[in-house]
């Protein structure tokens, strides 16, 4: 196993700190690829011909979605379901209500939007994605792959909540492409808040990097580190607002469902780690700050993870947490948009800055193995 410098002794040690940030993204892709085999088991006890059946989006009057019609033969096995039950007919057409498309307001056209051509007619009413979505569905998983990366190791040198707040940089890079690539409009109100988003942005970098009045060689290594550390956030953002809007574009114009597509993305993630992971552990290991972009022990971390039951948990509670975020945040970028995903990501920034201040003052939890954070320093 990897072997480290005890901070306190001076002296090398196998007890060393758990950086891993490609095993972390390696436990979101696990964690993606789980929505797949929920949708089977979904699939297996409801006795459907398909994994998820997709939505579909209604002229005018803004957006609105239903799920598509059980097929014939299952609709003969809900009559036998029902038959013989009191009221059986009622259900029966009440279940068909259910499907039907909702009338928007202003708008007496009910017929889906965008034409399902990549899925075929049969395909698509049976909830089948075509092989060559499922093709395309590399892109966003590849891009969530690197964005991911990126932001692990920028979040090896700098604070939880300095992170988060960068991350607000996402709204500026989603609204650019969703104007150059999805052709929307923005106004004047959107571009003011832009520039405030910057500034915001900007002031965070400024009072994360941190200015000392007599500052040592110990400081600025820190100064220089911070900086690194942005600059990889900042990157990661460009990415995953790119991420976005491609998602947004998969799933309103293919009509991929939310879910499927974060399984799908999963599992191509675990298809690029069986590449990745020989490169990743025989690459050299130096000691520069950018090792940990191009080289990670995989068989130490797979060690420090045996011999460590808190942070198996750490790591079941992680795979339980980013799948539903992967999950509800494909849902706000099909149901709204991919700017609104974007801000509603950047609330957590509010929620984490709250914990880490509880951690630090409340629980008293202090130290560099605390997640917790001072009010200034």
């Amino acid at each position: 196993t990897a072997t480290c410098v005890d901070p306190q002794t001076g002296e090398e040690t196998t007890l060393c700190p758990f950086a891993k940030p490609w095993f972390g993204v390696l436990q979101m892709k696990v964690a993606m690829t789980l929505c797949l085999a929920f949708l089977y088991m979904r699939k297996c006890s409801q006795h459907r011909q398909y994994l998820e059946t997709p939505v579909l989006r209604m002229h005018k009057g803004g957006r609105r979605y239903v799920a598509t019609a059980p097929s014939e033969e299952e609709m003969v096995a809900i009559k036998r379901k029902y038959a013989g039950h009191a009221g059986a007919e009622n259900k029966v057409e009440a279940l068909k209500r259910k499907y039907q498309p909702h009338r928007n307001e202003g708008a007496n056209e009910q017929s889906p939007l965008l034409a399902p051509r990549l899925l075929g007619g049969e395909e698509y009413q049976q909830g089948r994605v075509s092989l060559r979505t499922l093709a395309a569905i590399a892109l966003p998983s590849l891009l969530d792959l690197l964005q991911t990366v990126l932001c692990n190791v920028g979040l090896l040198w700098i604070s939880s909540s300095v992170f988060q707040m960068a991350r607000g940089s996402i709204i500026i890079f989603s609204a650019f492409f969703s104007v150059r690539l999805m052709g929307k409009k923005l106004y004047g109100y959107h571009y003011a808040s832009i520039w405030i988003v910057m500034l915001a942005v900007a002031l965070v970098g400024y009072a994360g990097v941190g200015h000392h009045s007599t500052a040592t060689a110990a400081d600025d290594a820190d100064a220089f580190n911070a900086v690194l550390g942005l600059f990889f956030i900042i990157a990661a953002q460009i990415l995953c607002a790119l991420q976005i809007v491609v998602e947004e574009h998969m799933m309103l114009a293919l009509n991929v469902s939310p879910m499927l597509l974060v399984g799908f993305e999963g599992l191509w993630g675990l298809v690029f780690y069986i590449v990745l992971v020989p490169i990743l552990t025989l690459s050299p290991a130096t000691g520069s700050a950018f090792a940990t972009t191009w080289h990670e022990d995989f068989v130490d971390s797979f060690v420090q993870v045996k011999n460590s039951p808190a942070l198996i948990v750490l790591i079941l509670a992680y795979i339980v947490a980013v799948g539903t975020l992967n999950v509800t945040g494909n849902y706000v970028t099909k149901h709204l948009s991919a700017v609104m995903r974007s801000i509603t990501e950047t609330l957590r920034t509010l929620g984490v800055w709250m914990f880490s201040l509880f951690v630090y003052y409340v629980v008293q939890w202090q130290g560099s193995a605390s997640p917790g954070e001072e009010w200034t320093t």
